[in-house]
């Protein structure tokens, strides 16, 4: 029996109204608790789960909720949930922490996999923001996430640009972004400056024959973290970032970048 994922989010968001004693917490995410969990995550591929206080705020939650509301109807592929554990009164979810070994540092972010897969920890001393969540699932899931600089159909291209090193595909693959950069409309100002970015780091990597692709990409990722290591102007410091987006979005770099632990269930 085939399971629609939507319908199973619909049934969980009407047992969470119907519930009293459960908060209904915030748009783009469904709450889950003991009975649901295992329900609700199962049909689907990948689900991001946040594990907080039972009345969650600031400017943690807002990044986790605000990326839901706009990775909503995206995919049917990714829930975003939350999970509020009490240490007092009934000590709602206490069992999940339990389970899970939450640790009362709150929140606490793990991707499941639909699976059974041991979840992906959020690395702890990272600091959460839309970005930062957005390159997490980029390094984990096997779903388009895009991230502020990048472009789907660049990503795509940039993939299989890292997947091969015959000299002619490579070069054909180029000649691809460049036409697309001159098909690019004038009017998506922020498109067109993430052309360039590609075809750079293409051409770098095309470039250095002694070296794989991921190689290269390491070796630039380093360079550009070092400089937004030092004093640098708003404005190149913003430039910086999307580099380093767009070098995530060269698949292969992502083996030597992935930073979340698995934690047995």
């Amino acid at each position: 029996m085939r399971y629609n994922p939507f319908l199973v989010v619909t049934l969980a968001v009407t047992c969470v109204l119907i519930v009293p004693s459960t908060a209904w917490t915030a748009r783009g995410c469904v709450d889950l608790d003991s009975s649901t969990f295992d329900l609700v995550t199962r049909k689907f591929r990948y689900s991001l789960v946040k594990f907080d206080t039972a009345f969650p705020y600031g400017d943690k939650h807002e990044a986790f909720t605000g990326l839901a509301l706009e990775t909503v109807g995206t995919t049917d592929e990714l829930l975003f949930a939350l999970v509020g554990i009490k240490d007092y009164g009934e000590k709602d979810n206490a069992d999940l922490g339990k389970r899970f070994a939450i640790p009362k540092e709150y929140p606490v972010i793990k991707l499941f996999h639909g699976d059974g897969k041991p979840p992906i920890d959020f690395p702890p001393g990272e600091e959460v923001t839309g970005d930062s969540l957005r390159k997490f699932l980029k390094l984990n899931a096997d779903l388009y996430i895009g991230l502020p600089g990048c472009v789907q159909r660049l990503d795509e291209l940039a993939q299989s640009f890292l997947a091969t090193e015959d000299a002619a595909e490579r070069s054909a693959l180029i000649e691809q972004v460049e036409r697309a950069e001159q098909e690019a409309q004038e009017s998506d100002a922020a498109q067109k400056a993430s052309y360039p970015m590609y075809l750079s780091l293409m051409r770098k990597i095309a470039k250095a024959s002694n070296q794989r692709g991921e190689e290269v990409v390491a070796e630039e990722m380093k360079r550009v973290e070092k400089l937004l290591a030092g004093k640098l102007s708003d404005a190149k410091r913003a430039e910086l970032k999307l580099r380093i987006n767009v070098m995530l979005s060269f698949g292969g770099a992502a083996n030597g970048m992935r930073k979340g632990g698995r934690t047995e269930l």
